[in-house]
């Protein structure tokens, strides 16, 4: 099946690779070209459920924390952090890991994601275990005290008042929390087993805040949480339709230590990420909708040097595999393309 879609898969300056299935499609060794001292030149990928320095740089190079602020650990503070969105923390809201009382400054730092591209940025799909869902908004909320990560006192609650685009909220919302494998850190970390879970009504209660503009009524979501970190307002996509399964394929070059691929339903605010499968040597997904238009997105850090690809299909009607080359890109030709998903 080799010979199927490819002539050869290396030649003599790219060195001799070994690969046990021979019934398993490989990423397309025709484009790959061979750099004098280059990081281009490492075409081995990471067994196991790995996040390389390369992805996190990633991560961090377009993750931005757009809003932050801070106050005193002993008293209330109402934070407006846009028109759309505002938290209150009651006093002694915090304590350390050890479960000391905050009564020094607290800075606290917020990451919205409210468009697709956003999701790309930070490396989280919409995956719920055994569906995909379409969110209004997502956020993260972290609280540290000298560099160190906060959790919400016990027995006590904040509350978090979010507003769309369209200043109205959506009907059949629920709020799911974000499951991390990776241990919490003042920052984003790039986590492969992330995924989204319904919260537990006792730690998260759901509501709608009402003001008029003088025109209009105006309507925020609100959410009383002793949770902090990930949380997304999202109900399970049933529009989705047929899926099935996507290999993507890429140059050698681009492994699972420097890449992320990620699928975006065009008419839906659902993003997929597809995940390395070694046998392989590709990107895969089981989830990719068939009969709707999509978008498939990579992005790549090599060295220093970002790469990028957006392909559009109209229907992928059960094709399984995909040949992707991505172009070098800069960073902020990157962040423009993934706004415009």
């Amino acid at each position: 099946m080799l010979r199927k879609f490819f002539k050869y898969y290396f030649t003599a300056l790219t060195g001799i690779f070994l690969f046990t299935a021979c019934n398993k499609e490989v990423s397309d060794g025709n484009n790959f070209v061979l750099y004098n001292n280059d990081l281009r030149n490492d075409t081995t990928w990471a067994t196991g459920s790995f996040t390389s320095t390369g992805i996190q740089r990633m991560l961090d190079s377009t993750a931005v924390y757009k809003h932050n602020d801070t106050m005193m650990g002993t008293n209330a503070k109402t934070i407006a952090f846009s028109e759309k969105f505002s938290v209150y923390f009651p006093a002694n809201a915090f304590v350390s890991k050890t479960g000391d009382s905050i009564k020094g400054p607290v800075e606290i730092k917020l990451l919205l994601l409210d468009e697709k591209g956003e999701f790309i940025r930070t490396v989280k799909s919409s995956e719920n275990p055994g569906h995909m869902l379409e969110s209004d908004l997502a956020f993260c909320l972290i609280a540290t005290s000298n560099g160190e990560e906060l959790k919400i006192a016990p027995g006590k609650k904040y509350r978090i008042r979010a507003g769309n685009k369209y200043e109205q909220v959506k009907q059949q919302m629920k709020i799911y929390s974000g499951e991390e494998s990776v241990t919490y850190t003042s920052q984003v970390l790039a986590d492969p087993q992330f995924f989204w879970k319904e919260s537990n009504p006792l730690n998260v209660q759901q509501s709608v805040y009402r003001t008029n503009n003088g025109s209009r009524d105006i309507e925020h979501y609100e959410i009383s949480t002793n949770q902090l970190r990930w949380i997304a307002i999202a109900t399970p996509n049933n529009n989705l339709g047929n899926t099935n399964k996507l290999h993507v394929l890429l140059p050698p070059n681009f492994t699972n230590k420097n890449t992320i691929v990620f699928a975006t339903a065009d008419d839906y605010n659902t993003v997929i990420q597809l995940l390395p499968e070694m046998s392989s040597r590709s990107f895969k997904s089981e989830m990719i909708p068939q009969q709707k238009k999509i978008h498939i997105i990579t992005l790549s850090l090599i060295g220093n040097q970002f790469y990028y690809s957006e392909t559009g299909y109209s229907y992928l009607n059960n094709k399984i595999y995909v040949s992707i080359k991505p172009e070098k890109k800069s960073l902020a030709a990157i962040l423009n393309s993934l706004k415009k998903l």
